[in-house]
């Protein structure tokens, strides 16, 4: 929930900052470049969020198996 939360919220604030910097310059805002960058904000916060949030970390460690083959090369002492 946290992370959509944060990404709504980033690309709120970006298109807001987007639309004050287009009236400060008193050009027309160009709502398709507000959506790009509102989009591409708020991706780029769920990203930062799911990376470092413990939820996902610990999500993804849950779903991978590893095979017994795998376990069985690192026990012991390797020889040459």
């Amino acid at each position: 929930m946290m992370i959509v939360l944060a990404s709504l919220a980033v690309a709120i604030v970006c298109f807001i900052i987007y639309a004050l910097d287009r009236r400060a310059k008193n050009e027309p805002i160009s709502w398709e470049n507000g959506a790009k960058l509102s989009l591409f904000g708020g991706l780029l916060t769920s990203a930062v969020v799911f990376a470092t949030s413990a939820e996902g970390v610990s999500e993804v460690i849950s779903k991978v198996e590893i095979p017994t083959a795998v376990q069985d090369m690192f026990v012991g002492v390797p020889t040459f």
